[in-house]
């Protein structure tokens, strides 16, 4: 069967069952196998190229972990310079500190953080982070006098002040003077 290519224009003899199964599936026709890959590459922008090339490195490291950990631990003895590590992270420590700081890093650090210690408790780790946000979720919603109310610590000192006031007023009633209280009475 003649075919018009997608991607040159050329004309081109192509089998009925394979022209038939794609025209069903809605793709386009291309002469050969060259011109299938110029249409791809064609209309993938810049960003799709870098998604793609993301996405094929993870599965290459998943698939070859082992033998690149390997290389990495090769490379490092034969290369390390502990001389030329200081100097490097001395010049490069505002740098870090500064991107320590970001609000983006605290986030993620955060984040981090509060996995790895909940992996201490096995299959109840979520239990964990999510006792933690209740925490925290009721800290941000009581301020510190109603905490402390609940609890039966509000003005402790103002209350045993207000104790000692009321029993030393009853015994020097209409006294103006500043006698010390009598608390015996």
């Amino acid at each position: 069967m003649k075919i018009n290519c997608a991607q040159c224009g050329k004309e081109a003899d192509k089998r009925a069952g394979d022209v038939e199964r794609l025209r069903a599936r809605g793709y386009k026709l291309y002469c050969s196998l060259r011109c299938s890959g110029l249409a791809s590459r064609k209309y993938w922008t810049k960003a799709q190229r870098t998604e793609g090339k993301r996405l094929y490195d993870i599965a290459y490291r998943k698939k070859n972990a082992e033998r690149i950990a390997k290389q990495k631990k090769a490379w490092q003895i034969a290369n390390y310079d502990p001389e030329k590590q200081r100097i490097y992270n001395k010049k490069n420590s505002q740098r870090h500190v500064e991107y320590c700081r970001r609000p983006e890093y605290k986030a993620y650090k955060h984040q981090y953080d509060m996995d790895r210690r909940a992996k201490q408790f096995g299959p109840f780790a979520e239990a964990y982070k999510l006792e933690l946000s209740l925490r925290r979720e009721i800290r941000e919603r009581i301020n510190k006098h109603e905490s402390n109310q609940e609890k039966g610590t509000i003005n402790k000192r103002q209350a045993r002040q207000q104790g000692t006031r009321t029993r030393s007023r009853q015994g020097r009633r209409g006294s103006r003077r500043g006698d010390p209280p009598s608390f015996g009475k």
